[in-house]
């Protein structure tokens, strides 16, 4: 019998094992050299989890200095990047779904799972998930009358 507690939290970064760059030299990805760099970039651009990967990235350096090849972009251009992005705010969290802690995608604002994420997480509550909830309701009742 095992004494170790099974692991039953989900895998935020599972997509990692579809990365092109497994079983790859590391040290490849995190160089200066500009040939190094130019391979690193050609094994990013054939990668399945290429757009997780850069995310990934864009996230973490908001509280690390990562340098080295992710995503296909050098840190340099990873900064081009964020500086392009808008900031996390409730407002730009709606106009990119992030991740979930289960690893799926949240809802995008205008839905009614979104407004009853929303109000779950106590978040404000835009005009969008506001309609989309009104609308869910209208079609509720009148499935409801149809059906008396």
């Amino acid at each position: 019998m095992s004494t170790r507690a099974p692991d039953t939290l989900p895998n935020i970064l599972a997509w990692a094992a579809r990365a092109a760059c497994q079983g790859r030299d590391l040290s490849l990805f995190f160089s200066d050299a500009e040939q190094k760099v130019r391979q690193a970039k050609a094994i990013c651009a054939a990668c399945p989890v290429r757009r997780e990967c850069l995310d990934e990235a864009l996230r973490a350096e908001a509280t690390i200095s990562a340098a080295g090849v992710f995503g296909g972009l050098t840190a340099d251009e990873r900064n081009e990047v964020a500086a392009q992005r808008p900031s996390e705010s409730p407002a730009a969290s709606a106009q990119a779904p992030r991740l979930s802690r289960t690893g799926r995608r949240q809802a995008p604002c205008g839905t009614r799972s979104a407004y009853q994420r929303h109000v779950k997480k106590r978040e404000p509550i835009d005009d969008a998930c506001r309609a989309a909830k009104r609308e869910d309701d209208r079609r509720r009742r009148a499935r409801e009358r149809a059906s008396v």
